[in-house]
């Protein structure tokens, strides 16, 4: 019997984790040709989502819990469901329901046809701020611009996987991941496939407008150098600015005699390079954070503690 594992992080989502795990167990009725597997991974909640989630174990042994320690965000949870998978077929599937496990036949499908990556698209995304939809766009494009992958647009984190990408995506070792990256780096056979958004079940999204920029962020500084190459860029710009700018002070001054008064453009340019300078330590500083907190080798999450599951 072929197995399949949905694979879900959990902060704070004590509304939704029901009905979660009854629309799963659905499509795991209709499907009865595989052994199905709910893996959760806690990730440090404060509501009552550690109570239920217990519960459905006690009840349930398909569902498998892995209580994080401490919150460690929304992609290392995620990454350590993915790592206490153990199925033939995964399917990350966020608790909110916002992404239908009913489409669990139409990967399958996929899979038949020789696929190992499977991305679900999205068509519609209902409730969602202008600003977001926008920025999401202008973000999916830019980090095609300055990096070597062809991230597809519209693209969450819902997607179904095999056994083999799932261990090839568990050697990656690095502290700040974007899972969304790895998954078109790894490569193999790879398709995607189309649905319409819900809006969330119920409660409010975890994913605040500071947690997006980290997102961003992690993305940029994982899957592209074009920070550090912009610092080269905007030198040799400044130095034939600072050229031009040279050569008209100086026929002014010995061709019409004219000096420009006062220190007003002094006094700008200083602040401007000067900031221009901060700036660029800074990236170049945020690029030394990394590697510094890479050579820590510290473990990327801590376990509280599991429920059916092997320790």
């Amino acid at each position: 019997m072929k197995s399949a594992s949905f694979i879900a992080p959990c902060y704070n989502e004590e509304l939704v984790i029901e009905e979660y795990y009854r629309r799963v167990t659905a499509v795991a009725e209709k499907t009865p040709q595989y052994e199905f597997e709910i893996v959760i991974v806690n990730d440090g909640s404060t509501d009552r989502s550690r109570e239920i989630l217990d519960q459905l174990a006690e009840k349930d042994k398909r569902v498998k819990v892995i209580h994080l320690a401490a919150n460690q965000g929304h992609q290392t949870a995620l990454f350590a469901g993915i790592e206490h998978a153990s199925s033939d077929i995964n399917i990350v599937l966020d608790l909110d329901l916002q992404d239908p496990p009913e489409l669990f036949e139409e990967f399958v499908s996929k899979f038949d046809e020789g696929y190992q990556v499977i991305h679900a698209q999205r068509t519609k995304r209902p409730n969602e701020t202008f600003f977001k939809l926008m920025s999401a766009k202008i973000f999916y494009k830019l980090l095609k611009f300055i990096s070597n992958i062809e991230l597809i647009e519209n693209c969450g984190d819902f997607r179904a996987f095999t056994k083999e990408v799932r261990e090839t995506i568990c050697l990656f070792k690095e502290k700040h991941k974007f899972l969304r990256g790895l998954f078109v780096l790894v490569g193999y056979r790879q398709t995607v496939i189309q649905y319409d958004r819900d809006k969330r079940y119920s409660g409010e999204t975890k994913y605040t407008l500071f947690k997006m920029l980290n997102l961003a962020a992690d993305a940029v500084l994982s899957f592209s150098q074009f920070p550090i190459r912009l610092i080269l860029i905007m030198s040799f710009i400044m130095w034939g600015a600072s050229l031009i700018y040279l050569t008209k002070a100086l026929i002014s001054h010995f061709v019409f005699s004219q000096t420009i008064p006062g220190w007003t453009s002094i006094i700008f340019l200083q602040v401007f390079f000067t900031g221009l300078i901060l700036f660029f330590m800074a990236t170049i500083g945020t690029y030394i954070g990394r590697v510094f907190e890479q050579g820590q080798q510290r473990p990327a999450y801590w376990i509280d503690y599991k429920k059916n599951l092997d320790e």
